[in-house]
């Protein structure tokens, strides 16, 4: 998981790494269903996560 946060420029701030970005779906393929409902006006791109407060340690 640190290699794919280091890869892709995002810093991880508290809680630990139980969310795979695998999970998710492609938001260009989920874009790309919502031609019809959407208008696309900007894109977001995080560079930092913050995770909810567990009370675990930082990874």
């Amino acid at each position: 998981m640190q290699t794919i946060l280091k890869a892709n420029d995002v810093t991880l701030i508290g809680a630990g790494l139980d969310e795979a970005p695998m999970a998710y779906k492609d938001i260009h393929t989920v874009m790309a269903a919502q031609q019809q409902l959407v208008d696309i006006v900007a894109k977001f791109t995080p560079r930092m996560v913050r995770m909810a407060d567990d009370g675990s340690r930082e990874d």
